[in-house]
């Protein structure tokens, strides 16, 4: 090497950064090792088995903050006891509410000032969905604005998925998203000549009315429903009223692109296309209710049981061992057609997958 620059070349290789590197950040070590021993690895300590046991009962008592626990490292989560002993609850929290959670199915209110619904949700496990919630650093906000949670324990998710969507039409809670404010519920139904059209149909005669098909919050959506089903079928769009025809036997656009079968052309008779038509609107039917008063839906689990009510597909309530009578609910959640709790029961329904008894003597739900 005959010169400052043929020297660094040499030195700037991966041995040499390498060893350069250790020089420059442990210059005692790197240069006398002998001298300079390294300290043998710290051994993580262990807590004793028993104090872990009580740590896990102990969970969330104030006061244990100051034992001298291991701490999590960044390729491990933190121990459970360490989560547990380190976590203090919002003190502005009712702590009874807080201890009385079960870890069971059903639907919490985070309640706040004057006893405010500030958030209504559902889970299988009450208890572990609020703690998230005073875990999350996202829901700080929210938390910060209660003052007690409320539960109320279901037999099933089919039961608290009800009550949830209950309590949001009665509560209005103010952190949950809002519904958005529908002018009115839109349907297909046929026509004398057998086609199908877009209707606006009061919410009261949904549970009651005949050969409506589908439940659409705006017109628009209505109309693109019908040209999907046509599309999606096969069905003509002159027959069944979508596109005008410029003359006797001229093809439809779909026929063009060679989509439908031919009806506006002759090719397929008008009692095939309607029968396909039917056939294709039968999945979209919606079912008047069946009985003549209110049903008692049966649903179990944990070791009890429960009837949720159940009048013109319309959730009043539920029936078990702790309350012999329903709630009353405001007036202004029993008009109009619930939507929600037909979505939420038609399908196990029609799967008779639903276990239902009558009811008789209970009051008919007013609309």
């Amino acid at each position: 090497m005959n010169n400052k620059k043929d020297l660094a070349s040499a030195m700037n290789t991966i041995r040499h950064r390498t060893s350069l590197t250790q020089l420059l950040t442990h210059p005692l070590q790197a240069a006398m090792p002998a001298l300079m021993p390294q300290a043998p690895a710290a051994q993580p300590r262990k807590l004793p088995a028993a104090l872990v046991e009580r740590l896990l009962e102990q969970e969330g008592q104030r006061g244990l903050r100051h034992l001298d626990l291991p701490c999590a490292t960044f390729n491990a989560p933190q121990p459970a006891a360490h989560r547990a002993a380190t976590f203090s609850y919002p003190l502005h929290i009712d702590r009874a509410s807080i201890d009385a959670l079960p870890a069971a199915c059903g639907v919490y209110i985070l309640r706040g000032v004057d006893d405010e619904a500030l958030y209504v949700g559902r889970s299988v496990n009450l208890r572990s969905r609020v703690l998230a919630h005073l875990h999350s650093h996202e829901e700080q906000y929210l938390i910060g604005r209660t003052r007690r949670i409320e539960c109320r324990r279901t037999a099933g998710e089919l039961g608290a998925a009800l009550l949830e969507n209950c309590l949001l039409h009665d509560l209005r809670p103010s952190h949950n998203k809002k519904p958005r404010t529908r002018r009115g519920l839109f349907t297909l139904r046929l026509s004398p000549a057998g086609q199908p059209w877009v209707a606006q149909v009061d919410e009261r005669h949904f549970s009651r009315a005949e050969n409506l098909f589908g439940i659409y919050t705006s017109e628009r959506a209505a109309r693109e429903a019908l040209n999907k089903l046509v599309e999606r079928h096969g069905l003509c769009s002159i027959v069944t009223g979508l596109e005008q025809a410029d003359g006797i036997g001229m093809a439809c656009f779909g026929r063009q692109i060679r989509r439908c079968r031919g009806a506006c052309t002759g090719e397929e008779s008008h009692e095939q296309h309607q029968h396909r038509l039917m056939q294709a609107l039968e999945d979209l039917r919606i079912l008047p209710w069946p009985y003549a008063g209110p049903m008692g839906l049966v649903e179990q689990g944990d070791g009890w049981q429960q009837l949720h009510v159940i009048d013109h597909w319309r959730y009043l309530g539920s029936l078990d061992r702790d309350h012999r009578q329903l709630i009353r609910r405001p007036a202004a959640s029993l008009k109009g057609f619930d939507l929600e709790s037909y979505k939420l029961v038609i399908q196990p329904y029609l799967l008779g997958q639903l276990e239902l008894r009558p009811l008789p003597g209970l009051p008919l739900a007013q609309s």
